[in-house]
């Protein structure tokens, strides 16, 4: 395609999402309401975390803020800016460690250069869920740490304050996404509009039922069943082979009682548009999350605990077809009681992205979760590691992202990215708003431990397994991605990630497919 001509498609793509945005103020809902819309590109939109990470590389994770400079351990400093943002934009995530929070630090935002705050409050009061309407179940309580999901919407700028206090630790996470510039916001004004109430409460509803599909019914959808059958070794069996365009809206493998060795042998594959390489072949375990002693669990887009045995719910559009397929890498034949997808056939939005998935294994310093080039955004990931002794500062490592070479995204700790909080509990132990002592899982619609082994436990190494869902707050990117978890026990250690995203065929892709047959033809003889 000439340069010419990709370069105006492009900007059809962004003038859609402008427009998109222009018809009705972005009000902050969106991305975590429109569950069909997960697909899209998130054209024009910034990611950014403003964290109290230790800004000179070490391990004080804490007390770090934008001004004033260097770590502020040990002094009363009041007030303290933690950012100071430009929008149009919105806070999607607001994380602190349960025990943190209990201490009641300040909280306090100012909007577009005004001198009288639009929010003064606490974080006990915030993350406890006792703040206007910022209550359960986006504000929640799970395995040491407290998050809230309640966004929070500036149209020019935003400014948020803390304080930092005498010899007690600051930990804080705020997930930000920057806006495409003109886009026009309903700001945060401490209540919420007609359009903010009912794009809430159909979020409460998909957390209400957990486990059910988040895109609701669709009565043209069509299920192909794959009923129980035997996979000799080194081939595969078609679950679906899907032609023509549409979303494959649900996805089922049930194995009752495999053992591990057949779930992590036992490889599910999905292709899109006939290409010949797979955007998805990940283990069965490693996807879902399933055997090694992880807790049955359900959350928003995948889970272990359905009728159907495992589910994905990811929306996965394609243009030119679709293979689902499971590949048994075992040595042995392995059996699978039956597997099923569900898809609707229709038109796919241009920018409407393929979900990929890759499960990567590790014992570097850095583990790799994911590195891609190209347009997408991240979805999040499912993450375990494990160290032969009890070395519980395993999870002091950092979650950085480095986004289109040059943005940086950088975490304070391993259970901090997945909304956990010293430990998961298991130090600083804390009772109220519902926290379990020293728990050995727990599970929410976008994060979860899924396993803990930890000395409070009796045991004499260290394994955890967690997840975390980027649904509100995905992570866009124009030319590629890195994401990495660090390794305090490099050598010694084993890290395990399945990391989920999206990847938009190039202009000069679409441009093919459009073609139909003949298109697609074409670019394999020219791959």
């Amino acid at each position: 395609m000439p340069s010419a001509t990709r370069a105006t498609v492009v900007a059809v793509l962004a003038v859609v999402v402008l427009v998109g945005y222009a018809k009705a103020d972005f009000n902050g809902y969106e991305l975590l309401s429109s569950w069909d819309d997960i697909p899209l590109a998130k054209v024009g939109m910034k990611a950014g975390l403003a964290s109290s990470y230790d800004r000179d590389g070490g391990n004080q994770d804490r007390c770090h803020y934008e001004w004033p400079i260097g770590h502020q351990g040990g002094i009363n400093v009041d007030p303290v800016t933690v950012a100071t943002l430009a929008g149009p934009g919105v806070i999607t995530r607001f994380w602190m460690p349960h025990r943190c929070a209990n201490a009641g630090f300040k909280v306090k935002m100012y909007a577009d250069g005004g001198i009288t705050p639009i929010l003064v409050t606490d974080s006990d009061t915030l993350l406890g869920g006792d703040f206007g309407y910022m209550e359960s179940p986006l504000v929640s309580t799970l395995v040491g740490g407290q998050v809230s999901y309640e966004p929070i919407v500036f149209q020019d700028s935003l400014t948020i304050e803390s304080n930092n206090m005498d010899y007690i630790v600051h930990y804080y996470q705020y997930d930000i996404m920057t806006l495409p510039p003109g886009t026009t916001v309903t700001p945060y004004g401490g209540t919420l509009t007609p359009a903010q109430q009912t794009a809430r409460s159909a979020v409460v509803d998909m957390i209400g039922n957990v486990g059910q599909n988040p895109a609701g019914s669709n009565g043209s959808a069509v299920v192909v069943n794959q009923p129980g059958a035997t996979i000799p070794t080194g081939t595969a069996v078609a679950v679906a082979n899907l032609s023509g365009s549409g979303h494959i809206r649900r996805l089922n493998v049930k194995m009752a009682g495999a053992a591990d060795g057949a779930l992590d042998n036992v490889r599910l594959r999905v292709r899109y548009d006939g290409a010949a390489e797979n955007a998805i072949d990940v283990p069965i375990s490693h996807f879902f999350g399933a055997g090694h002693d992880r807790i049955a669990y359900k959350s928003l887009p995948i889970g272990t605990d359905s009728p159907d045995g495992f589910y994905s719910y990811w929306p996965m559009p394609y243009r030119q077809g679709a293979v689902v397929e499971l590949y048994n890498a075992a040595p042995t034949p392995v059996s699978i009681d039956s597997a099923s997808v569900e898809y609707a056939s229709g038109a796919v939005e241009d920018d409407a992205g393929y979900l990929h998935a890759v499960y990567h294994e590790s014992t570097d310093a850095a583990h790799e979760m994911l590195s891609v080039q190209g347009k997408g955004h991240y979805a999040g990931s499912l993450l375990w590691e494990e160290i032969d002794r009890a070395y519980r500062t395993l999870l002091e490592g950092d979650e950085t992202i480095l986004v289109d070479g040059a943005s940086l995204l950088q975490g304070t700790g391993l259970e901090d990215a997945y909304n956990g909080g010293y430990y998961y509990n298991h130090v600083g132990v804390q009772t109220d708003d519902g926290d379990i002592p020293n728990p050995t899982g727990g599970t929410g619609p976008f994060s979860g431990l899924l396993r803990i082994n930890f000395d409070t436990l009796g045991d004499d190494y260290v394994r955890t397994d967690q997840y975390r869902w980027l649904i509100g707050d995905p992570v866009p990117f124009s030319e590629g991605i890195d994401v990495t978890m660090q390794n305090y026990a490099p050598g010694e250690a084993v890290f395990g990630s399945t990391a989920f995203y999206y990847l938009v065929p190039e202009p000069a892709t679409l441009s093919l497919l459009a073609l139909g047959g003949i298109g697609v033809l074409l670019r394999r003889r020219r791959d």
